[in-house]
């Protein structure tokens, strides 16, 4: 039965599948093709096909057992009926090429560089002696001195009554037209108004002598201040002027004299309200400290870039704490100070310690790139006044550091649109420079841009 059943199946394909032909009836090499067949199984053992067109088995079929099984199903399907789908690999070959040409396109846009550039470097041990002159025109070292005058005041309470005794007291301008040499003036050196009232130094100093100017005699002068010589209210007074007591019957006495800068203030005789001796000196302790940071930062603002100033040339002349009647019966203490800075110019004290040090390289482009951690101070036995002193002798202490000098914005110039290949070779050139790293971003390209803003060149001893 089952032989029967293939021999059927295979009747019924080549009844289905006729031979292939062209419309010339040629006949056609043959097609690929898959058969579908869909064939029921019997229920059971015997079968019956039905169809239009069949093969009747010679046996006829058992009494009693008639099954009709459905003909085969056939269905036929050739690769040149189906549509043909386009490849894909095209489309994403495309889109891969239009993300990268996308990409390399915002990198140009957004790309930038940044060269850091070390050049080359020595360090000495420094501790020499200098001298400097008062010209700021002068190509050899020179100093240039900066002031500054603040006053500040603090309110107290004055919690105790006694009897006062205060001197009147103000600034002074002490002149010498006697003689080209400077006069030296101790400490409490008398100063006599028309009137008879006696004021004194409140400390030693130097008169300078006169000079020429213009054609024209100059008297030397020095500011100074001046204490009355007694307690009381009488010798609070206005400007004057003052002869020197002790120049009396010398020709200096006329020649050597003083004048008022400020008026005389302070004087007082009588009970009154005071502040205790402690909360004084704790008070004038404050002011000063105080006084000397507001100076010292102050000043320190008015300093040229070219300039550079030391901790130890500052000097603060600070003027005795004032008391003053307040509101409420308290007292007002107010102190001012005045501070001197000596400054040099960085080229000219960079020669100049060069010559010192490294004379051998004193004509090569290089600078000292840490000045300002040099100790600075003034030669003991050299005395200087920061307003009439016209020469200064100072020592420095420290291990400069000697860094060679290159054009920057040459060598920025040069870089520009190179790979960093290209680049390295161009630095290699510069013998000044010891080491040099670039940075490039994005990383997809590796040349520097050509617009030189986009490309930043640091010098990593730069100060």
């Amino acid at each position: 039965m089952w032989s029967t059943i293939k021999r059927m199946k295979k009747n019924i394909v080549q009844d289905v599948i006729p031979p292939k032909r062209s419309i010339r009836d040629i006949e056609l090499p043959s097609r690929s093709r898959r058969l579908q067949v869909e064939v029921e199984p019997p229920d059971t053992d015997i079968l019956e096909i039905e169809s239009t067109d069949y093969i009747e088995d010679k046996k006829p079929p058992k009494k009693g057992s008639s099954r009709k099984m459905s003909a085969p199903t056939t269905q036929f399907t050739y690769d040149y009926d189906k549509p043909k789908h386009s490849s894909r690999k095209g489309l994403y070959t495309a889109i891969f090429l239009f993300v990268l040409a996308a990409l390399f396109g915002i990198s140009a846009l957004f790309k930038s560089a940044e060269i850091r550039v070390t050049p080359r470097l020595e360090t000495k041990f420094l501790d020499e002696t200098f001298t400097a002159k008062r010209d700021a025109m002068s190509v050899n070292l020179s100093f240039q001195i900066v002031t500054n005058t603040k006053d500040i005041e603090k309110t107290v309470e004055a919690t105790a009554l006694q009897k006062v005794e205060k001197k009147a007291q103000g600034k002074v301008v002490i002149y010498n037209n006697y003689s080209t040499k400077p006069q030296r003036l101790d400490i409490d050196t008398r100063l006599e108004t028309k009137e008879g009232l006696i004021f004194k130094t409140a400390n030693a100093l130097v008169v300078p002598g006169n000079y020429t100017k213009d054609g024209k005699t100059v008297a030397g002068s020095v500011e100074v201040t001046a204490i009355a010589a007694a307690p009381g209210d009488k010798f609070n007074v206005g400007l004057k002027d003052f002869t020197i007591f002790g120049f009396k019957g010398d020709p200096r006495y006329t020649k050597i004299y003083a004048r008022s800068k400020t008026s005389m203030l302070g004087g007082f005789s009588g009970m009154q309200k005071v502040v205790t001796l402690e909360v004084l000196n704790e008070v004038d302790k404050e002011l000063e400290e105080s006084l000397r940071n507001l100076l010292a930062k102050d000043i320190t603002s008015q300093i040229p870039e070219n300039f550079i100033l030391y901790e130890g040339g500052l000097s603060h002349n600070f003027e005795p704490t004032v008391e003053s009647n307040g509101p409420s019966g308290n007292v007002i203490l107010k102190k001012k100070a005045t501070t001197y800075a000596i400054i040099f110019d960085k080229a000219t004290l960079s020669r100049a310690i060069l010559a010192k040090i490294s004379p051998d390289i004193t004509d090569s482009a290089v600078k000292i790139n840490n000045l300002g951690t040099l100790l600075f101070s003034y030669k003991p036995e050299a005395a200087f006044d920061q307003k009439t002193s016209t020469t200064v002798s100072f020592t420095l202490t420290g291990k400069p550091n000697i860094v060679w000098i290159f054009d920057e914005n040459k060598l920025k110039s040069e870089l520009l649109g190179l790979s960093k290949k290209n680049a390295r070779e161009i630095i290699a050139k510069y013998d000044v420079i010891k080491e040099a790293m670039i940075k490039i971003w994005p990383f997809l390209i590796q040349t520097l841009p050509n617009n030189s803003k986009k490309v930043k060149l640091i010098n990593t001893l730069a100060q």
